[in-house]
């Protein structure tokens, strides 16, 4: 009766300390400190510029004068997600990043909305300030998405488009999921929907790369520290039910056909989040010359998983085709 007795009051403790750690995080216990943040991931060359009220996170790195080559991240995640090709390309191309709202360190939107046009406008007008004109874009998952709805809306300014991850269709609703994944989705949306904890990331990360890829602290932290921040969870679940909505009420994909520049297919067959595959895909461009590069070794994020092999073949594309034209020669720095 005894041990039954003791058993039973540290279920009890348990069950406190776990209700009350779920009270506090449901409280914002565990959001992330802005200030400390920005010290830790907008040093070097990062700044801050206000663009229609949205203070933007854009990072600079390369020659001044050097061709421009713009990349956009996926969502989940922010600019530092090309940290490696970044480093791989800044000796000969002036590359540029930014985290495109929602996400990454970008602030919240005055206007409310969150959508891949909103995401568009929002380049469109940093990109504006900053002086580049044209310039090559690289994009992957979702930032693919803004790429080709900011081409459509301001034609004329990219000079050449490649991509990895590209969601012509809505992503797959019957792919497998870690059934640990699966559970803490539930958990989440039921008892913790503005937390996330780095376990969550780290699986997230996992999930979506093939066997063996194992993330770096580096990576897993920036998600969480940066999707922790006050809000960041609910604007990222605006921006995802407004995309949801465009793949169920119209042809996403159609946008493809308004590319008239040479396009880069770096197709991750590894990867079962995108629908549609890599021919398909390369029949949406019914208007650009298009190169298709396939590999059956890399998932969702190639760009962390192998970096180099990546890297290598976007720079000898670049290079090839002269895609990036000169920046000019004093960039504002408004």
């Amino acid at each position: 009766m005894k041990k039954r007795n003791i058993l039973l009051a540290a279920l009890g403790a348990v069950v406190l300390v776990g209700g009350a750690s779920v009270l506090a995080l449901r409280a914002g216990a565990g959001a992330s400190d802005r200030a400390e943040l920005e010290k830790r991931w907008a040093d070097g060359p990062s700044r801050f510029v206000m663009v229609d009220g949205v203070r933007m996170h854009v990072r600079e790195e390369g020659p001044a004068n050097a061709p421009v080559v713009v990349m956009l991240h996926g969502s989940i995640v922010n600019l530092h997600e090309w940290d490696n090709v970044a480093d791989l390309l800044k000796d000969r191309y002036r590359v540029v990043r930014f985290d495109w709202s929602p996400y990454g360190l970008t602030g919240p939107d005055p206007s409310g909305v969150y959508s891949t046009p909103r995401s568009a406008q929002l380049m469109a007008g940093l990109l504006k300030q900053l002086g580049y004109d044209k310039f090559a874009v690289v994009a992957t998952s979702n930032g693919s998405n803004v790429a080709l709805e900011y081409n459509r809306a301001y034609p004329g300014h990219a000079t050449a488009m490649a991509f990895s991850m590209l969601p012509l269709e809505r992503p797959s609703q019957t792919r497998k999921v870690d059934p640990r994944l699966a559970w803490m989705l539930s958990f989440h949306k039921a008892v913790l929907p503005n937390w996330r904890s780095h376990w969550f990331w780290k699986l997230m990360l996992e999930d979506t790369t093939p066997p063996g890829f194992k993330p770096t602290d580096r990576m897993v932290d920036q998600i969480y520290d940066m999707n922790n921040l006050p809000g960041a969870l609910e604007r990222q679940a605006a921006y995802i039910k407004a995309n949801v909505k465009a793949f169920q009420t119209s042809d996403v994909g159609g946008v493809a056909a308004t590319v008239n520049v040479p396009v880069l297919l770096q197709w991750c067959s590894y990867d079962d989040v995108i629908s549609q595959g890599a021919q398909a895909s390369v029949a949406r461009f019914t208007h650009a010359p298009v190169k298709l590069i396939e590999y059956p070794d890399l998932g969702h994020f190639p760009m962390w998983e192998k970096p180099e092999k990546f890297a290598r073949d976007l720079k000898a594309w670049l290079d090839s085709t002269n895609a990036a034209p000169p920046a000019p020669a004093t960039i504002p720095q408004g």
